[in-house]
């Protein structure tokens, strides 16, 4: 009975090996096809300044996804733990390169460590630990063996004056966010009603109101901005705008402004508005009427009436045509049904009237990992959550409206959820 288990587990050992090996071997190959592409590959799916290739996008996700299936079968389980209770060392050691400039400074190209760190005001031998987490983790990237750093594709899009402003999202979710997220715990009690914003800085009021208080909003409305300004050449391109054409846009819940902007200036034929919360509102508006205001070149398109201050649970001003990007995913499905029904009885109903909400849909897919990363952030912040695809149907039902098209919108991370009403 022993000599007949041993065999067989020879047997199994033996094929797992095989099979292991064959695996190794045939990512290699592949590892070096790809390396043989050189700048090619960049071009086709990192390129900061034109969207990827829309099939080979596709593939890349699906490629990303089956990877990440082995790498969950393979990795030894303490491993997977590690990554999650030692993962606030990446967050912070990220914080760490930003706040101290390093991307910045290798700006003009490869810097050697002693330069790097007289450059940055930081201890070589610690700045040295700091690059090497980030840059296991494709942030930033060493010579050869050589103390030698220079750009890796992911950190040349955290210099202060990259046009996608993404140091701005290391500053904000690594330091506020951060310690919202002490919260967590506390706040999926069954007996605590406090999200985990409220737990943290231990107040009753909403993130928005406590950020206001604090000073902070101009923070997240420069964040969420640049957010929506490095997404924005997708959502523009893969959603046909211009059935929009000679009409009146009302972005609901606009905040900042970046978004309906940048639509206006895709579409010259295109006038708009913002709702919003009144001192958003108040803050927006100078940048349309201000002096030196950097939206001035749009308001003769955007009036000064047209930047409405209000309630969407009561009311939204009447058009033909809506919007409403990263707003619904805030609220529980009883709120969002009243949000939806309020603009459903608003609607100006023509043939093509529509309401376009720009909004994550989760996936279980490691390409999509941000809708879940999206999804913790609206339940830490505002008892909110995302969305599958059969909960946007039903609360779309719901609410009176039908789901026309789900809309894929390259490099950004949402999708167009483009709703009709019934």
């Amino acid at each position: 009975m022993s000599d007949k288990s041993e065999c067989q587990l020879d047997d199994t050992s033996s094929e797992t090996h095989q099979v292991l090996t064959d695996l190794s071997r045939n990512l290699e190959q592949s590892l070096l096809k790809l390396q043989r592409l050189g700048p090619k590959l960049s071009q086709s799916l990192h390129n900061d300044i034109q969207l990827p290739d829309r099939a080979n996008a596709l593939v890349a996700a699906k490629a990303i996804d089956t990877l990440h299936q082995i790498q969950l079968l393979l990795d030894p389980p303490v491993l997977i733990l590690a990554d999650h209770f030692l993962g606030y060392v990446t967050t912070k050691c990220l914080v760490a390169a930003v706040e101290c400039g390093v991307p910045d400074a290798l700006k003009n190209g490869p810097m050697a460590l002693d330069g790097l760190a007289k450059a940055t005001n930081t201890k070589p031998d610690r700045l040295s630990q700091i690059l090497g987490i980030l840059e296991s983790r494709g942030i930033f990237a060493r010579e050869s063996d050589d103390d030698v750093y220079s750009h890796s594709p992911a950190s040349s899009l955290i210099q202060s004056d990259h046009w996608t402003q993404w140091h701005n999202w290391v500053r904000l979710y690594g330091n506020q966010f951060y310690d919202i997220a002490r919260g967590i715990p506390e706040s999926i009690k069954a007996d605590t009603a406090r999200c985990a914003a409220q737990v943290n800085f231990d107040t009753d009021e909403n993130m928005f109101a406590y950020f206001n208080r604090r000073g902070w909003v101009p923070q997240l409305h420069r964040t969420l901005g640049g957010g929506a300004s490095a997404q924005l050449p997708g959502i523009l391109e893969d959603y046909p705008w211009d059935d929009f054409n000679h009409g009146h846009v009302i972005d609901i819940g606009g905040g900042g402004g970046a978004f309906l902007v940048g639509l206006l200036r895709k579409f010259p034929t295109l006038t708009g508005g913002i709702f919003d919360l009144p001192h958003v509102i108040d803050h927006v508006r100078p940048k349309f009427y201000g002096e030196n205001g950097e939206f001035a070149d749009v308001k003769d398109r955007i009036g000064n009436d047209d930047l409405i201050g209000g309630d969407f649970f009561q009311s939204v001003p009447a058009s033909v045509f809506y919007t409403m990007k990263w707003c619904l995913h805030d609220w529980q499905d009883d709120k969002a049904m009243i949000i939806l029904d309020v603009i459903q009885r608003n609607i100006v109903r023509t043939p093509g009237c529509r309401l376009v909400v720009l909004e994550s849909i989760l996936d279980p897919g490691h390409s999509a990992r941000l809708s879940r990363y999206g999804d913790i952030n609206m339940m830490m912040t505002a008892h909110g959550h995302e969305r599958t695809l059969k909960q946007w149907c039903g609360l779309a039902e719901k609410s009176g409206w039908r789901v026309e098209r789900i809309r894929e919108l390259r490099r950004a991370w949402v999708k167009a959820i483009d709703l009709r009403p019934l």
